[in-house]
């Protein structure tokens, strides 16, 4: 089946606000797909295997390999489509400044904002505190409207379904996320060629032609895109409230209450950043 890529926004054109952040994208082009997730997850192999060639520095480690964002372009059933590879952003305990220049660099090169943002995640390695926090903390609660998970190696599934696998997992923060990104998700084997390595593709592209129109046709957005001259202080300033608004909400759910005098109390006003 042919796989519609949605249109972005000419920059002539004034864009349409829509209700998770983003904007309506009145002039066809390519898709944009951010490709993001921990250190070792498969993120820059999932990239090659979008894009069909080898584009993005990738090999089997724990380690980051991918020091810095890049953006490449593929072409799949007829249209055109971009991927940016993402760095380790999505480590908390890296460099502050390394980190927050990493952030200005994908905002930069995802810019006016991705159709799609790909969580790459390898079969049994997902954890919540390294995975939708993070999410959460630097595009904000909407992403997920926007968010498809890949699971990487899936070839150890063996004979196994991705359904079976993630319906039976006993790890509920992945069957949270799963669910708060509207059931959306799919296995890779980055290894595969040829029809196999289509297929996969195929399943993946359709799921986000699907996920954009309902969407909207609209690509995901937020403050910080929306920032003339992001720097590190806005992109501390930005996480800040949406690591605000994150536990506020966690404290709703679980039932928590403020008390007066709370030491781990947080205050919004605290991250207010003078402009």
């Amino acid at each position: 089946p042919s796989v519609l890529v949605p249109p972005q926004p000419d920059p002539a054109a004034a864009p349409t606000p829509s209700h998770s952040g983003g904007t309506q994208s009145p002039a066809a082009s390519s898709g944009q797909l951010i490709v993001a997730g921990k250190a070792g997850g498969g993120k820059s192999a999932t990239g090659n295997t979008l894009l069909g060639k080898r584009v993005f520095e990738s090999k089997l480690s724990h380690e980051p390999v991918t020091v810095s964002c890049a953006r490449a372009q593929g072409h799949w059933d007829g249209e055109d489509f971009t991927v940016v590879d993402t760095a380790d952003i999505f480590n908390p305990g890296g460099a502050s400044s390394e980190v927050h220049q990493e952030i200005i660099h994908c905002i930069r090169l995802s810019s006016p904002g991705p159709h799609a943002l790909l969580l790459v995640t390898q079969l049994g390695r997902f954890t919540k505190e390294d995975e939708e926090a993070r999410l959460q903390d630097i595009f904000g609660a909407d992403v997920f409207r926007h968010t498809i998970i890949i699971f990487t190696r899936a070839e150890e599934l063996g004979e196994r379904s991705l359904h079976d696998y993630v319906s039976c997992t006993d790890n509920k923060a992945l069957r949270k996320l799963i669910e708060r990104c509207g059931n959306r998700y799919c296995g890779f084997n980055n290894r595969a060629v040829g029809a196999e390595r289509d297929h996969q593709v195929m399943e993946l592209m359709g799921m986000v032609h699907c996920m954009v129109r309902v969407n909207g046709d609209r690509y995901y957005s937020n403050e910080m895109y929306l920032e003339p001259n992001l720097t590190e202080e806005k992109v501390e300033y930005h996480m800040a409230r949406y690591r605000v608004g994150r536990v506020k909400r966690e404290r709703e759910k679980s039932g928590m209450k403020s008390e007066e005098g709370h030491k781990t109390q947080v205050d919004e006003n605290e991250f207010v950043l003078d402009r």
